[in-house]
């Protein structure tokens, strides 16, 4: 199933969020950077966030971003709807419209199944069921791998082409500052 792209950035911020420590502020550059999330794009999508209640915005030192509610009252349906995206449970996936079961479209019975399983999980998942046991790591730096791939999807565990990848060179931290690089 493909959500629209504005709806996974967000889980994805959300979920990332979720698994630092209660209280942790964490600013839109660097949660760009865990996320993989274009910063001016997570920016807006952030203020959204806000708006909807479900995070808190802190200005000042040590200020970024925590959540508004503990991870456990706040559903995927919450997050999804911050986003501009509503699961419809009466949409008909063969273009008549609303889904009737009265006089139902040929992919009535396949699509009533999927549409009503996303609106359940939407509706009865939330943050803390994504949480980790021991979390994730706080971004502190921009990472460069060896094997290519974004900063953002590479974790010292990672495999890169069927081999483990550890070595990787921090080229600067998120202040813009100079760090010699280190490998494992």
């Amino acid at each position: 199933m493909h959500l629209p792209q504005t709806v996974e950035y967000a889980l994805r911020a959300m979920t990332y969020m979720a698994n630092l420590p209660a209280d942790r502020a964490v600013r839109a550059r660097d949660l760009s950077v865990a996320t993989g999330v274009p910063v001016h794009y997570l920016a807006k999508l952030l203020r959204r966030l806000v708006v909807a209640g479900l995070l808190k915005s802190q200005k000042g030192h040590g200020g970024g971003f925590v959540l508004a509610q503990p991870p456990r009252f706040i559903r995927f349906l919450d997050v999804m709807m911050a986003a501009d995206f509503t699961p419809n449970p009466v949409h008909c996936a063969f273009g008549w419209g609303a889904c009737k079961t009265d006089q139902p479209c040929p992919l009535h019975s396949s699509w009533s199944k999927l549409n009503e399983a996303l609106c359940d999980w939407a509706a009865t998942t939330t943050l803390a069921d994504v949480v980790l046991p021991g979390g994730l790591p706080m971004p502190h730096a921009e990472v460069e791998t060896a094997g290519g791939l974004p900063p953002s999807r590479v974790f010292p565990t990672q495999e890169v082409h069927g081999q483990p990848e550890r070595k990787y060179i921090l080229r600067k931290d998120v202040e813009g500052a100079n760090i010699d690089h280190a490998t494992d």
